[in-house]
């Protein structure tokens, strides 16, 4: 086993070996007591039963949370625990096949308190892992920031894509690209949205960039209309996974089975011939569940896109004694005129929405397959595996083209180059969750370890004609990539309402590059020509990473939560950017030399944050955050989305700063006035000032050297807000209004305000938007709800980003109509 393998393993081993020491295992036919009530400790009992039935719910485990202390209830749902330490506690109450329920009690010396305890069912959770979870206190048990959108607010949103959704978290901006959300461009606390490679984005738990160490470019974006939630975690509890965790961990959450046999059919069009069907059926039938769903959403002239994208999803599991398995499997084909061709200054002045490259197409096929264990191990245990396989093909066929003289059109040529990739991930994950003790101090670890592989086929086909698909390969190359990775992140009670939150990730990633065809450059004659041929050159590198973090939080009661934390930021380099052709010039017979290693590490940060998130009315929410990421080693990546037009040499350079606040605001009008309804009024806002920090040395376009030392980042607005309106009536009527103001930003390192004719260089204006979204459930016809819903409801003309290649213009108002109907 390589050294930095048995490394891994050998935390790892050492890591679960220690955890469940002093966790106490226990007969669940009948309740359990531990030594009798001394000086110092108290007693608690009590009854739990079934919500809907009212009967006794036996086999319930009750934790004092922090303690390895713990009892079963027995035939008739009774409990007790004797020899509690002194103090506030929280206790759990958890069962398989219910939903587990927290409570804080007083324990008093000598003293038995009641608490007795009504549990429903459990969701039924299929293949997916989520970073924050659902339960009430679920946010205050992160040691740093996060947030989530839930399926209640997605409902009332009706966003069109994830990027509708994801702007209304602080700290977020959302670069739009096509419009459709086709392609998610998140950045978060002023770091560069291209591609959202800062931030590490997951499905259910699973990675779903193209390639998540070598190429972690999200060119494929789950479909907003499937999740029954979004989560997204930015403080230090992010070294629970990875890689690209600089800016955090973004979750879409799935819909698993529902309890009972259910299903819905949603039809809705729009503007632009635009139309969404979506249909899902799923139920629990005994010990086995399952839900299978599918959609097709597809434009005519969507802002002169057109697309058709179908999605379909289906997930199985069992329940069998103390083990829960599933399996999810998914298939998603995106076929559109996507372009990386933007317009000009005077074609956007002209017409901002036409469509410049009318003959460009991407094609985009995604098949997935997840499979689950959970198993209880004793009362104080868990531990969950998935495993992961999944594969992406993305055909990007793009029509030739350079500008005229003055730069401000286009001559398109009868030649195409096609950019055909193909990617294969595969990988497994187990996490175990336990309770312990440190001394005196309660703690509950997470740990756990994951081996992954990935490869990628990349080739350059150039075309004979404008619309051609195939012809002569051009470039053709293999990565490959080999990761092995651990963690362990502790819960440390150091009292029940403070918790420290220690941990530690071990990364590795081993990568190899082989280029099988590539352009030569060789000089015959004094003549110097590069065409393509066949080779077989390659390199191979590794990078190898701790990253540590630690978190803090105090929650004195369920009104208020106080937290801080730093963790370490970590991005491995793209695979093509670290091993690279030089392209020498050669002589006729010269041989083609092997590939270099540029020896590039790790792309890394330090973030620091603290917060509070408080709740001093039933009402009102409040929470504020401050911020600060210091890189210590920034690469810069030369890719087309980005906007580069050349390969520029990449080295270990630049640092950068960002720093800023984040604060949201959230009031209950319905609570106030003690209505049966509900208006929540929500406001979020968020300023950071992102900058080059240190010397940095740029040639620009006149040829000069330049230092960019404070020069403001690329795509870093330095203020961000949202505000909401959401009316729910319990008649069935639900109506919101959103709207967003993103700040103006640059599009280079030189803070170059002036546009150029091509439109990729200059100042992007601030912009603001308005959206409308309602829906009504009728009284009749079983369960119809008719929905609508207006974007962009004052038809703002904004530009939204100059690149990849040109201005790409925020989409006009739309209006979308449509029902649905539950069965």
């Amino acid at each position: 086993m390589p050294r930095p393998a048995r490394l891994l393993a050998t935390v790892l081993v050492c890591a679960i070996g220690a955890a469940p020491i002093s966790a106490q295992t226990a007969s669940p036919a009948d309740p359990v007591s531990y030594a009798a009530a001394s000086p110092g400790t108290g007693s608690v009992t009590g009854t739990v039963r079934f919500a809907d039935s009212g009967a006794p719910a036996p086999d319930v485990t009750v934790i004092v949370v922090g303690t390895t202390l713990f009892a079963v209830t027995d035939s008739l749902g009774t409990y007790r625990i004797e020899g509690a330490p002194t103090g506030a506690y929280e206790l759990e109450a958890r069962r398989i096949g219910a939903a587990s329920a927290r409570r804080v009690v007083v324990i008093r010396e000598r003293e038995t308190i009641t608490a007795n305890w009504r549990l429903g069912v459990a969701s039924q959770e299929l293949a997916r892992v989520q970073v924050i979870g659902e339960r009430t206190d679920a946010l205050a048990r992160i040691p740093g920031s996060a947030a989530a959108i839930s399926g209640r607010q997605l409902l009332a949103q009706q966003p069109f894509s994830a990027n509708e959704a994801l702007r209304i978290i602080p700290g977020v901006h959302v670069q739009q690209e096509e419009g459709a959300g086709l392609r998610a461009n998140i950045g978060i606390r002023g770091l560069d949205p291209d591609r959202s490679r800062s931030l590490l984005v997951l499905e259910d738990g699973v990675p779903v960039t193209l390639a998540p160490y070598g190429e972690p470019e999200m060119y494929y974006s789950p479909p907003i209309e499937r999740m029954e939630r979004l989560e997204l975690l930015k403080g230090s509890g992010s070294i629970l996974f990875g890689p690209q965790t600089i800016g955090g961990v973004l979750n879409y959450v799935t819909a698993d089975a529902p309890l009972d046999p259910a299903g819905s059919l949603l039809v809705q069009g729009g503007t632009g011939a635009t139309r969404l069907v979506k249909a899902g059926y799923g139920g629990t039938w005994g010990v086995a569940r399952g839900t299978v769903g599918g959609l097709h959403k597809a434009a005519r002239d969507l802002n002169g896109l057109e697309l058709s994208v179908t999605d379909l999803t289906g997930k199985i599991g069992v329940r069998a004694g103390s083990n829960d398995f599933g399996l999810k499997l998914s298939i998603y084909d995106e076929s559109s005129n996507a372009t990386y061709v933007g317009l000009t200054d005077s074609l956007y002045r002209a017409d901002p929405h036409m469509h410049p490259a009318e003959n460009d197409r991407l094609r985009l096929r995604r098949y997935a397959i997840t499979a689950s264990h959970d198993r209880t191990l004793g009362q104080l245990t868990r531990i969950h595996t998935n495993a992961y396989a999944y594969q992406t093909t993305r055909d990007w066929q793009r029509q030739d083209y350079s500008y005229n003289a003055t730069g401000n059109g286009f001559v398109f040529r009868n030649s195409t180059g096609n950019r055909n990739r193909a990617f294969e991930v595969a990988g497994i994950e187990p996490r175990l969750r336990t309770a312990w003790t440190l001394g005196t101090l309660g703690s509950e670890l997470e740990v756990g370890a994951r081996a992954h592989v990935e490869r990628a086929r990349d080739q350059h086909i150039n075309g004979s004609s404008a619309t051609s698909r195939t012809g002569a390969i051009r470039d053709d190359e293999i990565r490959t990539g080999v990761a092995l990775s651990a963690f362990a992140q502790n819960r440390l009670f150091i009292t029940p309402s403070w918790h420290l939150t220690p941990g530690v990730r071990l990364e590795h990633f081993a990568f190899e590059r082989n280029i099988l065809r590539t352009r030569v450059a060789r000089t015959v004659n004094g003549t110097t020509t590069r065409n393509p041929e066949d080779v077989d050159i390659r390199s191979h590198d590794s990078v190898a990473e701790v990253i540590p973090g630690i978190g803090t939080a105090w929650t004195p009661n369920e009104l208020l939560t106080v937290f801080a934390g730093a963790h370490r930021g970590f991005a491995p380099p793209r695979t093509k950017d670290a091993l690279i052709y030089e392209n020498p010039t050669l002589a006729p017979n010269d041989q083609v030399p092997e590939l270099t290693s540029l020896q590039l590490d790790a792309e890394r940060s330090w973030n620091y944050e603290g917060g509070t998130r408080l709740t001093p009315l039933s009402f009102l929410s409040l929470e504020l955050t401050a911020f600060a990421l210091d890189f210590s080693n920034q690469i810069i990546e030369p890719s087309l989305s980005s906007g580069s037009v050349s390969q520029a040499t990449l080295a270990n350079q630049g640092r950068t700063k960002h720093r800023g606040i984040e604060a949201g605001i959230s009031v209950d009008i319905g609570k106030v006035l003690r209505a049966p309804w509900s208006v929540v009024a929500a406001a979020s806002y968020t300023a950071v000032d992102a900058v080059f920090d240190g010397d940095r040395l740029i040639e620009n376009a006149e040829g000069d050297t330049v230092n960019v030392s404070g020069n403001r980042l690329p795509y870093a607005p330095r203020n961000t807000a949202h505000a909401s309106l959401t009316f729910d009536h319990p008649a069935g009527l639900l109506l919101r209004v959103d709207g967003s103001y993103v700040g103006d930003q640059y599009s280079d390192n030189f803070e170059t305000r002036d546009g150029t004719p091509n439109g990729r260089i200059g100042l992007v204006p601030a912009h603001r938007l308005l959206d409308v979204s309602g829906q009504y459930r009728t009284p009749f016809l079983g369960g119809l709800t008719l929905i609508g819903s207006v974007k962009n409801a004052t038809d703002a003309q904004y530009i939204a980003s100059r690149r990849p290649e040109g201005i790409k213009v925020g989409l006009p108002r739309m209006v979308m109509l449509g029902a649905r109907v539950d069965f």
